[in-house]
């Protein structure tokens, strides 16, 4: 697991770990994506921001305009599924980093280049107006609604034929977690839940979601999947699902759980 803590960020030096990306995907040699200094060369375009610890060695995350000479491309939601959860959090991490540092070059309230760093905290500091600023973090529900044996799978829009998830959606302003399930489930099924419990959570980094996990129950109506964003809902029985996400994501593994917590009450 990645250390983060508060202490102070070193600069980019010859005993640390790299991570590096181009063009939103990670860089690979065969299967490795961390590197060592020498394995590649710094250039004056090349980006890099401290990650913290990890196996006791300095971690930063490099990001180039384009791929090195040498290197191979690898989508991260696909490098995320196929590494396991020791490398997860360090992944997605440094792709959340690096997206920050990306996108917060000037500042957003008076316009002025952002050139100074926090010593100790991720944040960048305007020497104009001093505002600071840290690495957005955007709060998501995501829930998987039981009735009785059964387990509410939807597909978006987005998503290929035969392949269901839960239903997830962005917190609003001013809402409680509790409030955004009951709604999301609501806005995109037509159906009211209740019973709603905290499960899990988990970073996820497309671009800089925190993903927060509930169980809930169905309480009233009937399913009328959004046009604008639902291919098709429908309740599956538990020991008869589709094509889910895989579990190294949270909804797979809220998809897991589920199945469990409904297989054990069949035990009593």
């Amino acid at each position: 697991m990645i250390e983060i803590g508060t202490h102070t960020h070193p600069s980019p030096h010859a005993a640390a770990r790299y991570i590096l990306l181009a063009k939103q995907k990670v860089l690979i040699v065969g299967d490795q994506f961390l590197f060592s200094l020498g394995d590649f060369h710094p250039t004056s375009e090349m980006r890099s921001v401290y990650c913290g610890k990890f196996e006791e060695n300095d971690v930063f995350v490099c990001y180039f305009p384009q791929t090195p000479k040498g290197f191979e491309e690898k989508g991260l939601r696909e490098l995320l599924f196929e590494t396991t959860d020791y490398y997860y959090g360090l992944l997605s991490r440094a792709q959340q980093l690096a997206t920050w540092d990306a996108d917060h070059q000037f500042c957003g309230r008076c316009g002025h280049a952002l050139t100074v760093k926090h010593p100790k905290e991720h944040a960048k500091v305007c020497s104009h107006c001093n505002i600071r600023h840290y690495p957005r973090i955007s709060p998501c529900i995501i829930v998987s609604v039981r009735k009785g044996n059964d387990i509410l799978l939807a597909r978006p829009l987005t998503a290929k034929e035969g392949f269901f998830s839960n239903i997830a959606g962005f917190v609003e302003a001013g809402e409680t977690l509790e409030q955004a399930v009951q709604r999301e489930v609501m806005e995109e099924v037509g159906i009211k839940v209740t019973n709603i419990r905290y499960i899990d959570s988990q970073p996820w980094s497309f671009p800089h979601q925190l993903m927060v996990g509930f169980f809930a129950e169905y309480d009233s109506g009937e399913i009328t999947p959004a046009k604008d964003e639902i291919a098709e809902a429908h309740w599956w029985p538990y020991n008869d699902l589709p094509n889910t996400p895989n579990p190294t994501s949270i909804s797979g593994q809220l998809i897991l759980a589920q199945v469990a917590a409904i297989a054990k009450d069949q035990d009593r």
